[in-house]
């Protein structure tokens, strides 16, 4: 019983650490995703209040001039998205809201990926875990964009219009085209779930692979470096950076990727 036990530890420390697909449980029906979701949403609150007091007071700060920078910057961008300051003001919390989740919620895996690493006598990934590596999670981000372009679709040309695109868009020149047309509602029918299963699994699939990557590649440095007194930290340095540009761009091309979808839903068809 002792050897197999000896064995089993040994075989258990020969291997990177490589999560499973799905989250794991920690306690009750609680992920470890969900603890660190809510820990980032804690997070994001008091950044907040911290924020908002910064922006009301008359002092000058780096705080405050940072905030300043981030909303002119997404608001400009956004004017030249929509073309109306009225229309940039109105979409402005559920862009920027979803770039703040994808790009801060990103790094704030990564600082996790670091402190298992760092510390791995204290078991993190019991507890904790990139909250995008879960697809449930980017399963609700990719939902809020669907429902979000199908609401302002409804809201722009009603109910009916909408469900008719969708369903039997019989119009235009001739037969022909008209059958055309239906076909092309058909498959925008089509793209509605196909948009839903791509967002999620772009944003999941990227995320967990830099974890897999992250693990891998600090074993490896550990293990050619084992007589270098810990230098296999410095290997990883450099796709530490590599997955800061990965989370910046997953962020950037989510939030284009609504801009797009909402201006699509305001087209007429």
């Amino acid at each position: 019983m002792n050897e197999n036990n000896n064995v089993h530890e040994t075989t258990e420390h020969t291997w990177p650490h490589i999560p499973a697909i799905q989250w794991e449980q920690v306690v009750g029906y609680i992920s470890n995703t969900a603890i660190t979701t809510m820990i980032f949403a804690v997070l994001v609150l008091i950044f907040t209040f911290i924020a908002s007091k910064a922006l009301k007071s008359d002092k000058k700060s780096k705080l405050k001039t940072w905030v300043l920078t981030f909303i002119k910057f997404f608001d400009d961008y956004l004017r030249d998205s929509f073309d109306w300051k009225k229309t940039a003001r109105k979409y402005f919390p559920l862009v920027v809201g979803i770039f703040i989740i994808i790009f801060f919620g990103n790094l704030f895996g990564l600082a996790i990926d670091w402190a298992i690493s760092a510390f791995p006598t204290i078991h993190i990934a019991n507890y904790l875990r990139p909250m995008h590596s879960d697809l449930n999670t980017t399963l609700v981000l990719a939902a809020i964009t669907v429902v979000s372009f199908l609401a302002v679709a409804i809201k722009t040309h009603w109910v009916w219009h909408t469900a008719k695109w969708y369903l039997f868009n019989f119009k235009w020149n001739n037969f022909w085209e008209k059958c055309v047309n239906v076909f092309v509602g058909w498959l925008h029918l089509i793209w509605v779930p196909a948009t839903l299963a791509s967002l999620s699994l772009r944003l999941f699939g990227n995320i967990f692979a830099w974890i897999v990557l992250i693990w891998v590649i600090t074993y490896l440095g550990q293990t050619m470096t084992e007589w270098l007194f810990q230098t296999w930290r410095f290997l990883s340095i450099p796709f530490w950076f590599f997955e800061f540009f990965v989370a910046f761009v997953q962020s950037v091309v989510f939030a284009a990727l609504i801009i797009s979808y909402i201006n699509q839903a305001k087209e007429e068809h």
